[in-house]
């Protein structure tokens, strides 16, 4: 695995497509795929909810993870971010591409 992917800043250049394609790679099952589409949110929505009830913030962390592992038990692999903790920060991304599309490609 490459291990310098990127993230676009100014340059325009996309996320380096080994991470994103192991990431991808990982979740092929459809349920498992439902299931990150709920988890993700859940969990990114952790560190808002936090700062108005903690308690209920810090509950959503281990809900999120119990909902992926789940797809992933159903799908039969480990979940990617065992492989490499830069596929947490992926996950939004594959998310919004499953749900609008890769985006179209500007011609030159």
């Amino acid at each position: 695995m490459n291990v310098h992917a990127y993230w676009p800043l100014t340059t325009g250049h996309c996320l380096r497509m080994g991470l994103y394609s192991h990431y991808d790679g990982a979740h092929n099952h459809p349920v498992n795929r439902a299931l990150h589409m709920i988890a993700i949110p859940v969990g990114f929505s952790s560190i808002v909810v936090v700062w108005f009830h903690w308690i209920i913030g810090l509950l959503l962390i281990p809900t999120a993870f119990a909902l992926a592992w789940l797809g992933h038990w159903i799908e039969g692999n480990k979940p990617a971010f065992l492989t490499n903790p830069a596929h947490v920060f992926v996950a939004p991304l594959w998310m919004v591409r499953k749900i609008f599309g890769p985006g179209q490609k500007k011609s030159v």
